[in-house]
């Protein structure tokens, strides 16, 4: 059976969208890029307050995230968060879902998005210019770096959202960074986020999302390809064993 697109959005959905962008998404970015302060989800305060922001617009946008084993990431100690692509929702949805502070990496589509890509550059996140490799490897070094001192970072070896839904193969800078790191990795596996916004389009579907955490992954000795079989393999039984029929 080949692939089915989730159905369109209704016009409520439309409505819901363009009012939430307009009154909500847009101005709290501009508000978050201007101040000086600016929280950053690499800290506990500010993962806190972009919490707040974030699960407010979800529920606006009709959103309905559940968390799922949120208690297997470790609290302490370096650590590799590798997230499947789902849709521009993720954004919102992680930081509401990740219990502890985080880095990121961000590649160019994220970077050029104005106001949104300077909070990310401000807020100490590493950009991946995947068109420049001495760039992205000095970016992957850094992340490495800064796992080993106890940070925990977010990355997609994916890199980007497919089409369909469905995933598409694993880049090897994410598995650089982790076998560099030396840090175990968790599965921050995203379900639902394709069916609610899939590439594409503007507009939100209302209904369910869910993320789903892994037990940690030990990266001590394992080879780069070893290691992607297994996240993509822990990504698809999640995402099956936890799908959303909506």
């Amino acid at each position: 059976m080949g692939y089915v697109p989730p159905p369109p959005p209704k016009l409520a959905d439309i409505a819901r969208s363009i009012g939430v962008i307009g009154t909500d998404i847009i101005p709290t970015l501009v508000r978050l890029a201007a101040q000086r302060d600016l929280p950053s989800s690499s800290e506990e305060a500010g993962l806190a307050e972009i919490r707040d922001i974030y699960l407010g617009t979800l529920r606006r946008l009709g959103v309905d995230l559940t968390v799922l084993h949120a208690e297997r990431v470790p609290r302490a100690g370096g650590l590799i968060l590798m997230w499947n692509q789902e849709s521009h929702l993720d954004h919102l949805v992680l930081p509401v879902a990740i219990p502890r502070p985080f880095l990121s990496l961000y590649n160019n589509e994220i970077a050029s998005i104005p106001f949104y890509g300077e909070r990310m550059r401000r807020g100490g996140h590493l950009h991946v210019d995947r068109t420049d490799e001495a760039q992205w490897r000095a970016s992957v070094a850094r992340a490495a770096a800064r796992a080993r001192e106890g940070a925990s970072i977010l990355v997609s070896p994916e890199g980007t959202r497919s089409w369909d839904g469905e995933l598409l193969p694993m880049k090897r800078g994410a598995f650089m960074l982790a076998t560099v790191a030396a840090q175990p990795i968790v599965c921050v596996t995203v379900i639902g986020g394709h069916a609610r916004m899939p590439r594409g389009s503007p507009f939100v579907r209302r209904g369910p999302m869910r993320v789903v955490f892994s037990e940690p992954i030990p990266t001590a000795g394992e080879a780069d390809e070893r290691l992607r079989e297994v996240v993509s393999g822990t990504f698809r039984a999640l995402k099956e064993r936890y799908r959303i029929n909506a």
